[in-house]
C-alpha cells in the first residue's frame, strides 16, 4: 500500500460493510472464493487484493477519537525537523485503523519501527527534559471536560468537535460532496416567491468579478477564484450545492450594486444599467427572504453566515441596522454550531490533490470569515452596550495574510486580499477592553478612574495604528498600481482608524465640550472627525467606490463638527467658519446620496443641530447649551419631510429662519428628554436612540 495511512483514509470509499470479493473478480464481475490470493487470480496469474473502505460505522463510533488525532498529527507535522517522527506515524497507524478497521501494510510498519529507533537514540541525548505535572493535569482536565459536553451533545444532537469544515469528521454538519439539487433550475435560481427581474448572465458575471477585484477586500469572506467557480456553474446550468448559496449570492451582488450606485466613474468601469437590474433595496431583500425559505435557522450553512455578514455593507444604508444586528447574532451562533469558532490549525505544507485543495480553501474561508465577525462584533459595541463574541471564548486564529490563487502566508509587509482585516481586527480587539474596563454597567467606576482607562486604551490604539503597514498609511503608487483597491482601502482604513479613536473617547465625548477637564478628549475628537471629512471629501471628489463606513463615519464625524462649532468661543470667528464650512460640504455630499436612507438621515440630523436653540448656562460660566429637546425633535420632523434627497444643494441656512414651534408642533412634548444640561447627557444614548428610532422602510 503506497503513501502514508492517513493519505490511505483519506482517498478510500465510504461503505457500510468490508467488501469481501478482490477487486479483480469484482471489476470483471465473476464470483470470487473470497480467499487472499483468490483461485481465479492464481490461475490468470493476477494481482489478488481487496479494496479496503472507509466503514461509516467506525467514523461514527470513533469520530472524536479520529479528530483528537488529527488535531495532534497536525500540531506535530508543523514541529521543527524531525521532532518525534515515531509518534507521528504511530498516529497515522491509529488514524488508519480506526477508519478502515484495518493496520497499515508492513511497509508502513517497518517504516514506523526504523522512525521509532531514530527518535529513541535522539530521545536519549537530549537534554533537560522536564515535564510540567500542573500543565498536564490542566490538559487532563480540559479533555475531561470536552468528553463530557461531547456525551452531552449526543442527545440533544449538537457538535462539540471543532471539525470546521467537516470534510472528514462524523458529524451531522459532515459533507460526503456537494450535492446538486435536481432541477435545472430557472437561471435566475429564485425561490417562486421571489421577484423574477434579476441581473442576466452577462450583467451578473460583470457585477461578481468586479466584486471580487474590487469591494472583496472590505469584507474579506470568500474565496474569489472558488465563487466565481460556483457562479460559473449556477450561470450555466442554475445548479448549486445549497440552496443557502442563493443568499450569499444576492448578498455579494447588493453590496457590489450599493458601491457603485454613486459613482459615475464605477459605474461606467463596470458598463452596467443600473435601471436596468434591481435594486441594492431588491437585492437585500432577495437575500433576506432565501435565508428564511431555505429555513437557514435550522439548516445550517456556512453559506448562510458568509451572507448575513457581507449584507452589513448595504443594511445600515437601507436604514436596515436592527434587522442587521438581529441577523447577525444569529450568524454569530451559527458559526459557533458549525465549529468556525475554534478552527484548528493545519499543516503548512502544500495541498498535494484537489481534495487538500478544497479543504484548505474552506478552512480559509473560515477564519476569514471568523476575523470579519470580531470586527463587525467588537466595533458595534457602542450600539449595543455589549459584545456577543468573547475573546476568552474562541480558539480560532487570524486568517493568513494570503492570495486567493495560492494561499501561501506572505510578510504583513506585503499586501493581499486578507492584509485589510487583518489590520482591522487589531483594533477591534481593544473594543471590549475598552467597554470592561468601565466597570459593570449598573455601577460604573468613578469617573477619574474611567478617564484614565480611555486615556490608556487610546495610548493602545495609536500604538497599534504607527504598526500598520506604510502601504496603508501613505501613498504607494508603485503598489497603487498594481493593486487595483489598495488606494480606496487606505482612505478607508484612515477614517477608520479616525472613527474609532472618537468611539474610545465616547463616553466623555459632551464632557469634553463643557469642561476643561477633558480637552484632550475634545481636541482628540476634533482633529479625528476633521479626518474623517477629509478623507471622504478625496473619495467623493475621485469619484471611488462607496463604502458603508464612509457615510456612516461621516455623519459621525459632521455631528461632532457641530458641536465643537458650538462650543468654540465667539471671538474665534475664523476657525468656527472653518468648522461650518466643512460641515456644510459634508451635508451636500450626503444630500446626493438619493438611495442611502443612512445619508438622508444624516442630513436631517445636521439641519436639526444647526436649527436648535442654544442658551447660555445658567451658572453663568458662559457656555452655550442646545436644546437637544429641539433636536430630536426637529430630526424628526426633518425626516418625515425627506430634505435632501430631492434637493442635494439644499444649505443649513434653508430653514434658519423657521419658528421652532412651527418645526416642532406636536413632537416636543412626547419627546421632551430627561435630561437638564449637557454633562447628564450620554453621547452614545443621544446618537443611536436618535439613530434607530424610525420605522425601517424595508418591508418583506
Amino acid at each position: 500500500m503506497n503513501g502514508t495511512a492517513s493519505n490511505q483514509a483519506a482517498t478510500v470509499r465510504v461503505s457500510q460493510r468490508q467488501p469481501q470479493a478482490c477487486r479483480e473478480c469484482t471489476k470483471r464481475k465473476r464470483k470470487c472464493d473470497k480467499q487472499n490470493p483468490c483461485s481465479r487470480c492464481k490461475r490468470l496469474n493476477l494481482k489478488c487484493s481487496i479494496e479496503v473502505v472507509q466503514l461509516r460505522r467506525n467514523a461514527v463510533q470513533h469520530g472524536s477519537e479520529i479528530q483528537f488525532l488529527r488535531s495532534l498529527l497536525v500540531d506535530a507535522e508543523s514541529s521543527p525537523p524531525d521532532p518525534v517522527p515515531h509518534i507521528i506515524q504511530k498516529i497515522k497507524n491509529r488514524i488508519f485503523r480506526l477508519e478502515t478497521g484495518h493496520d497499515p501494510t508492513e511497509s508502513d510498519v517497518s517504516n514506523h519501527t526504523s522512525a521509532q529507533e531514530e527518535s529513541s537514540t535522539t530521545e536519549d541525548r537530549a537534554p533537560n527534559k522536564v515535564v510540567s505535572l500542573s500543565s498536564t493535569e490542566n490538559t487532563a482536565h480540559q479533555i475531561d471536560s470536552s468528553l463530557l459536553t461531547a456525551i452531552e451533545h449526543l442527545a440533544w444532537g449538537r457538535n462539540s468537535a471543532g471539525c470546521f469544515p467537516h470534510r472528514t469528521c462524523s458529524c451531522q454538519y459532515r459533507k460526503d460532496g456537494l450535492q446538486s439539487l435536481p432541477g435545472p433550475f430557472p437561471a435566475n435560481g429564485l425561490n417562486p416567491g421571489l421577484n423574477s427581474s434579476f441581473p442576466s448572465t452577462t450583467d451578473a458575471q460583470k457585477l461578481i468579478k468586479f466584486h471580487i477585484c474590487h469591494v472583496a477586500w472590505h469584507h474579506n469572506c470568500i474565496h474569489g477564484p472558488t465563487f466565481l467557480e460556483q457562479c460559473e456553474l449556477f450561470w450555466e446550468s442554475g445548479r448549486f450545492d445549497d440552496p443557502l448559496w442563493q443568499a450569499l449570492y444576492f448578498s455579494v451582488l447588493s453590496a457590489t450594486v450599493s458601491s457603485i450606485q454613486n459613482s459615475a466613474k464605477v459605474r461606467e468601469l463596470v458598463a452596467v444599467d443600473l435601471q436596468a437590474i434591481p435594486s441594492t433595496q431588491q437585492l437585500f431583500s432577495a437575500m433576506v427572504q432565501t435565508l428564511y425559505n431555505s429555513d437557514f435557522l435550522s439548516n445550517l450553512s456556512v453559506y448562510s453566515v458568509q451572507a448575513i455578514v457581507i449584507s452589513t455593507e448595504v443594511a445600515h444604508n437601507l436604514g436596515l441596522s436592527e434587522l442587521n444586528a438581529t441577523l447577525f447574532n444569529a450568524a454569530v451562533r451559527i458559526a459557533e454550531c458549525l465549529g468556525i469558532h475554534k478552527i484548528q490549525d493545519q499543516s503548512t505544507k502544500p495541498a498535494q490533490n484537489k481534495d487538500e485543495w478544497d479543504e484548505k480553501v474552506e478552512r480559509e474561508v473560515g477564519k476569514r470569515l471568523w476575523c470579519q465577525m470580531i470586527i463587525q462584533d467588537h466595533f458595534a459595541i457602542p450600539f449595543t452596550d455589549t459584545y456577543s463574541i468573547s475573546p476568552m471564548h474562541f480558539s480560532t486564529g487570524p486568517p493568513m495574510n494570503a492570495d486567493d490563487y495560492d494561499l501561501t502566508d506572505m510578510p504583513i509587509t506585503s499586501p493581499t486580499i486578507s492584509t485589510y482585516i487583518r489590520v482591522l481586527v487589531n483594533l477591534a480587539e481593544l473594543m471590549p477592553g475598552l467597554v470592561d474596563g468601565l466597570g459593570p454597567m449598573r455601577s460604573r467606576k468613578p469617573i477619574r478612574e474611567q478617564y484614565e482607562h480611555i486615556l490608556h486604551i487610546d495610548q493602545k490604539m495609536r500604538a497599534i495604528v504607527k504598526n500598520i503597514p506604510p502601504f496603508l498609511l501613505r501613498v504607494d503608487k508603485t503598489k497603487e498600481a498594481q493593486i487595483p483597491w489598495l488606494a480606496i482601502a487606505r482612505r478607508s482604513l484612515a477614517i477608520t482608524a479616525a472613527e474609532k479613536i472618537i468611539m474610545i473617547h465616547r463616553p466623555f465625548l459632551f464632557r469634553s465640550f463643557n469642561d476643561q477637564t477633558y480637552t484632550y478628549s475634545r481636541r482628540t475628537c476634533v482633529a479625528a472627525a476633521m479626518t474623517i471629512l477629509r478623507e471622504h471629501e478625496v473619495i467623493i471628489r475621485e469619484g471611488d467606490i462607496s463604502i458603508w463606513t464612509h457615510t456612516a463615519f461621516a455623519i459621525t464625524a459632521a455631528v461632532i463638527m457641530c458641536f465643537e462649532v458650538n462650543a468654540t468661543a465667539e471671538t474665534q470667528v475664523a476657525i468656527a467658519q472653518t468648522h461650518k464650512d466643512a460641515i456644510v460640504a459634508a451635508r451636500t455630499r450626503l444630500a446626493y446620496r438619493t438611495n442611502d436612507v443612512l445619508a438622508q438621515r444624516g442630513v436631517a440630523l445636521i439641519d436639526a443641530i444647526f436649527t436648535a436653540d442654544v442658551t447660555s448656562d445658567s451658572a453663568g460660566l458662559g457656555t452655550k447649551m442646545i436644546d437637544f429637546g429641539q433636536i430630536l425633535a426637529k430630526f424628526s420632523t426633518f425626516t418625515r419631510m425627506n430634505i435632501g434627497p430631492d434637493t442635494p444643494d439644499t444649505s443649513v441656512s434653508r430653514f434658519s429662519n423657521a419658528d421652532s414651534q412651527d418645526v416642532i408642533g406636536a413632537h416636543f412634548n412626547e419627546m421632551q428628554p430627561a435630561w437638564d444640561t449637557a454633562e447628564d447627557i450620554d453621547f452614545d444614548a443621544w446618537f443611536n436612540g436618535t439613530f434607530h428610532t424610525l420605522h425601517d422602510p424595508l418591508q418583506f
